[in-house]
């Protein structure tokens, strides 16, 4: 066709019509066929995007002639250009997790971090990788809507968009740059639009993530099941069996509002990179337990005490089924928590959760509820407790205590219900026991 836009752009100039505008090149990109992932891969999450690409440089055209979607005529009149703006720039950084984020779990990817969900988002905390997309080239070639009859240009555009992208794989647990990948994307928008640039841009960047999840370089650095994953995996399964017996407090008497400094000197806020959540020691050598889902995969993450003092513990047991994990921290603590594995609990027994909700100054926040009932869950073939109360719960309150009324630990916090964005009361704690047992655990009270 490339005959034909000369021919006609000099038939333009003989006639004393506005010059040709030349279409910008670009590489054709090859769509991978997807691959099979027929087995687990390592969690990972989208960070967010960036760019290279300063602001106000050229990244499309309008050719007033051309082939596909430089029909001719198109963009005659009013020719121009396409430019990386603020616009672009927000429609990059702000629009990109829905595509990657589906992109990547249609393909069979154990992705986390839904953006649909907006409560308990501390479950992304499990993701060993990170990763984000940084844009470093973008060509494209639009045109604008003209009304034939009257030869006027609406603001409504059609065109294309070349992209490339690198995209970085970032371990959660070391903190270092793991991996660097690069791929290209083609996006088009083929209907006349306001925001076709934007769209276009999706379209491509789409296309790149899909060309990411079609590498089997990619697949085979996620793989959960080479060789030395699974015996990672085998090694810590092993590890993780064998019985670990503690020696905790003796079941405490005191009423909860004697006992009140006792039990905050225990409880601890844990953060790790992508987040925090809440903790309680269960012994006075520096054991303590929280969620798996707060820990994630890291192999160390960070308390903070009751007195702002933050010291790095080690991860050494998790149970993601049972969505417990077990720290040690390098201290002799001072004032651990009382855990009760055989209590008794029952309907309108009085409960309190304490923990770090929301933000990191919200430590050391107690909240006061009955027991709403007792539920039993079947998940993946395997019936899990579950204490269901009223008590007051947010993001960051996960695995934090649960204590009754006496101050001794009879769960900790894991989940609570949403219904339309909106809390609704009715939570779930993990019974202790059943904590303890899943990670082979057994607290025997000191001076037995």
């Amino acid at each position: 066709m490339d005959w034909l836009r000369r021919a006609v752009c000099a038939m333009a100039m003989l006639a004393g019509l506005p010059a040709c505008t030349t279409p910008m090149e670009y590489p054709k990109v090859e769509q991978r066929p997807p691959l099979v992932v027929g087995h687990d891969t390592a969690d990972f999450m989208f960070a967010g995007g960036t760019s290279k690409i300063p602001l106000g440089t050229e990244v499309g055209t309008l050719p007033n002639i051309g082939s596909d979607v430089r029909e001719l005529g198109c963009g005659r009149v009013g020719e121009g250009a396409v430019e990386w703006g603020h616009r672009m720039q927000q429609s990059w950084t702000s629009n990109l997790g829905e595509v990657f984020y589906d992109t990547m779990k249609s393909a069979g990817y154990n992705i986390v971090g839904d953006p649909q969900r907006i409560f308990e988002r501390g479950q992304d905390r499990n993701a060993r990788y990170s990763i984000g997309a940084r844009l470093v080239d973008l060509k494209g070639n639009f045109c604008q809507e003209i009304n034939t009859w009257r030869q006027v240009a609406s603001r409504r555009m059609k065109g294309e968009f070349y992209a490339k992208v690198e995209w970085e794989v970032y371990d959660v647990s070391a903190r270092r740059i793991a991996k660097t990948f690069v791929t290209e994307g083609f996006g088009r928008q083929t209907s006349p639009a306001y925001e076709a640039a934007e769209q276009a841009l999706a379209y491509a960047f789409g296309s790149a993530a899909a060309n990411l999840a079609a590498d089997p370089e990619f697949l085979a650095f996620l793989s959960a099941d080479s060789p030395s994953a699974t015996e990672a995996k085998a090694s810590k399964a092993k590890d993780s069996d064998a019985e670990f017996a503690l020696f905790g407090p003796k079941p405490s008497t005191k009423a909860m509002h004697d006992a009140i400094d006792v039990v905050l000197d225990g409880v601890v806020t844990v953060r790790q990179s992508t987040g925090h959540g809440s903790g309680f020691f269960i012994s006075r050598d520096g054991y303590g337990i929280t969620n798996a889902h707060v820990v994630g995969e890291a192999e160390t993450v960070m308390l903070r005490l009751r007195s702002g003092i933050e010291i790095e513990a080690k991860v050494l047991r998790r149970d993601k089924a049972r969505d417990v994990a077990l720290f040690k921290a390098p201290i002799q603590v001072l004032r651990p928590l009382a855990v009760t594995p055989e209590a008794k609990v029952a309907r309108l027994d009085e409960v309190y959760a304490i923990g770090t909700p929301l933000d990191l100054t919200l430590d050391s926040t107690v909240t006061k509820g009955v027991v709403s009932a007792l539920r039993k869950v079947e998940e993946r073939g395997r019936w899990l407790g579950y204490i269901q109360a009223d008590v007051a719960v947010a993001p960051g309150n996960s695995g934090g205590p649960l204590v009754d009324r006496k101050a001794n630990v009879i769960g900790l916090t894991v989940s609570g219900f949403v219904i339309n964005g909106t809390p609704v009361g009715m939570n779930s704690f993990i019974p202790i026991g059943e904590g303890l047992k899943a990670l082979h655990v057994t607290v025997t009270p000191e001076g037995r």
